[in-house]
């Protein structure tokens, strides 16, 4: 059998094209080992192992302009060093694929889950447990635009010093009494936890009965309807019993707008009579006053 092959033929072996093989010649990566008297120019079956190695390093990312690199070291039999670093690059890039894809998954639910709830309207819910990661220290400056952006903004860097992203949703935990008395200058600014979490900035949330209500606006319209809160829990005979969380619901994804804020207020609630028995049940006058 000819060791021989043409450029078609050899295309044909590699599963390529011959405009592939005549870029890999142009950038001597790959030539053809043969010239005939006709002219023509023949690969020998042994560079079947050369494209091969070629490939392999492509699918790990290696641009071709290092390509020459990679395989000299490969032919100095120096290739363990080359191949440990590229598995370090990619277990890399695999975390980072992951971080990526756990962003777009809590983006995707916080979405789905504000365009299911019907906003300016107290409901019911059961709310499971879930464990969050809450900054420190506590952030003051809460209640105005002004101050809610700068903390945002420290809030994301403390993140990115050590090389991580919070996930969805993040929001503000606020004590009862300071959101009774209408305090919410002061707060806990927090994201789900996860296995990097410090444990001491791990706090669970107990699965609860919750007054949620939604609301759609400006900070200076979200702060003031969070105010009128605990007048609508009077009104509807529901008793707070826990910290109360503000939840931020992907507001620019649904929006479009930085101004505008959709928040979602969770607040753990006792009935002081029969509750209406559905998990998700909206209150007959269930607006907040603003």
């Amino acid at each position: 059998m000819s060791r021989r092959y043409t450029s078609g033929q050899f295309a044909r072996l590699c599963h390529t094209t011959k405009e592939t093989l005549f870029h890999y010649d142009r950038l001597g990566l790959l030539r053809p080992q043969y010239k005939g008297e006709n002219g023509y120019r023949y690969y020998d079956i042994r560079q079947f192992l050369q494209f091969d190695m070629i490939t392999l390093f492509k699918e790990t990312g290696t641009p071709l302009k290092d390509m020459s690199a990679c395989l000299a070291a490969a032919a100095e039999g120096d290739i363990l060093p080359l191949l440990e670093e590229k598995a370090r690059r990619l277990a890399e890039e695999r975390r980072r694929l992951a971080e990526r894809e756990r962003l777009v998954a809590s983006l995707l639910h916080v979405v789905r889950e504000a365009r299911a709830t019907e906003a300016d309207r107290l409901l019911l819910r059961q709310m499971p447990s879930f464990r969050w990661e809450v900054a420190a220290p506590r952030m003051r400056g809460l209640d105005t635009e002004a101050g809610m952006a700068q903390v945002s903004a420290l809030f994301m860097e403390g993140y990115r010093r050590a090389g991580r992203s919070p996930g969805l949703p993040t929001g503000i935990l606020y004590q009862l009494d300071d959101f009774l008395a209408g305090r919410l200058g002061e707060g806990d600014l927090f994201g789900p936890a996860d296995a990097e979490t410090p444990p001491d900035q791990i706090w669970e949330s107990p699965a609860a009965l919750c007054a949620v209500y939604a609301h759609r606006g400006s900070w200076d319209e979200q702060i003031a309807c969070w105010r009128g809160l605990p007048d609508l829990l009077r009104e509807q005979r529901l008793c707070p019993v826990g910290p109360v969380l503000m939840l931020e619901m992907g507001s620019y994804a649904l929006t479009g707008n930085s101004a505008e804020c959709v928040m979602h207020c969770h607040i753990p609630v006792a009935p002081q009579e029969a509750a209406k028995g559905a998990d998700d049940v909206a209150t007959e006058e269930g607006k907040a006053p603003r």
